[in-house]
């Protein structure tokens, strides 16, 4: 099965490139993405596959016709709020929007997988359902969240006994996958904290209450706190971004707002943070006698993996593409996703695809304005994503 769906792969790749192409000359970000839904349900429609109804995104089944379980295949869609630097002759028709984190390419590689599963559905065991998930840059908490709740409403969730999601990257270079066990992708928590204080002279302190020195405080009790306190194998990141306190120099700061973002690699060290950072604040302001107002929105949880299913996709990259093919990530990234979601609910597999080629111009990192794929990838990915539903065994 794996050579006939490997040629069906390759005869159909220049297809593929076509597809990105399109997607990234037109990208659309948020949940603003009907025109790639359109796009994308009129191609599996063209198919044959089913598609079904959801608030948000495309979901598509490729029915197996032996059992009511599914394999759940993840791409993303939607790009980001940056101008393209690219100069490709495909580059994005719209200012201000460019598929800089190879959303376009996840998606025409489940196109392509789509195509050659529904040719050879008679083989599969599992049904495969195909999520085309809008919002995973954001805004808010992403997309994600809101597939699930539609999932969950088809009574989908309990049926779907893994779910696999791909993600370009130009770390490693065009046919090798990469892999995490265990977390994989941080936390991710968004503060912003008012400081108030009393203003006034500062030829008289006695009379005031400095908002810019509580401020000051904190910053360095949070910096303590990760240096002493917190254990130092585990990784997190405390990151204030902005500090806006003060209108004039002869004048004792009355407000200041410091806003940030905490990402971690487990739950138990986020809430540890989280917890400190309320207590911290309400000690300094308490001896200090300023006031503090938090707003806290909390963000992604971490992504972890299943051990059991990434030790299958290894196995599956062994068998199918060779063990020069993969690279074992050591440590996780602190970037985030919001298939996290996904992996709170059910096994998952974060697998990542080498797209790099320094002769093409392949190697700015995700989110860079000249972020560009070897389009090569997307064979790659298609043929991983096709085999992982072809050879789901019993999980």
């Amino acid at each position: 099965m794996r050579d006939k769906i490997f040629t069906e792969v390759d005869r159909i790749s220049e297809e593929l490139i076509l597809h990105r192409r399109h997607l990234h000359q037109n990208p659309e970000t948020g949940f603003e993405t009907l025109e790639t839904e359109a796009y994308i349900r009129e191609f599996l429609l063209s198919e044959g596959i089913e598609v079904l109804d959801s608030t948000i995104g495309v979901l598509g089944v490729i029915r197996s016709g032996k059992e009511e379980n599914f394999i759940a295949l993840r791409a993303d869609i939607d790009a980001l709020e940056l101008d393209e630097r690219t100069q490709a002759e495909y580059s994005s028709k719209k200012k201000g929007k460019m598929h800089a984190c190879g959303h376009d390419g996840h998606t025409a590689m489940l196109m392509g997988c789509a195509k050659v599963l529904q040719k050879y559905r008679k083989s599969l065991k599992y049904n495969v359902l195909l999520l085309f998930q809008p919002a995973e840059e954001g805004p808010n908490l992403g997309g994600a969240r809101i597939m699930l709740m539609d999932l969950e409403a088809l009574e989908l969730l309990p049926k779907i006994k893994a779910v696999y999601a791909l993600h370009l990257n130009c770390e490693l270079n065009t046919g090798v996958f990469g892999l995490k066990y265990g977390s994989s992708m941080a936390s991710t928590d968004e503060f912003s904290i008012d400081i108030i204080g009393k203003g006034g002279h500062p030829g008289e302190p006695q009379y005031n209450v400095d908002a810019i020195s509580v401020a000051s405080k904190f910053i360095e009790g949070i910096e303590s706190f990760l240096a002493k306190n917190k254990d130092p194998l585990e990784p997190a990141v405390f990151s204030i971004g902005m500090i806006r306190g003060g209108s004039a120099r002869n004048v004792v700061s009355e407000h200041c707002n410091l806003q940030g973002t905490i990402r971690c690699q487990s739950e138990e060290t986020r809430q540890q943070l989280l917890d400190y950072m309320e207590k911290l604040l309400q000690g300094i302001c308490f001896y200090s006698k300023a006031r503090y107002e938090l707003d806290l929105l909390h963000g992604l949880p971490v992504l972890h993996n299943d051990k059991k299913l990434m030790s299958f996709v290894e196995e599956e990259i062994d068998n199918c593409f060779g063990r020069e093919a993969k690279h074992i990530y050591e440590k996780p990234r602190m970037g985030a996703e919001d298939f996290s979601y996904f992996a709170q609910k059910l096994p998952v597999a974060f697998i990542w695809v080498g797209a790099r080629n320094e002769e093409l111009g392949c190697i700015y990192n995700m989110h860079n304005p000249k972020f560009n794929i070897d389009e090569k990838a997307l064979a790659y990915g298609s043929k991983l994503l096709s085999m992982l539903a072809m050879d789901s065994r019993e999980l």
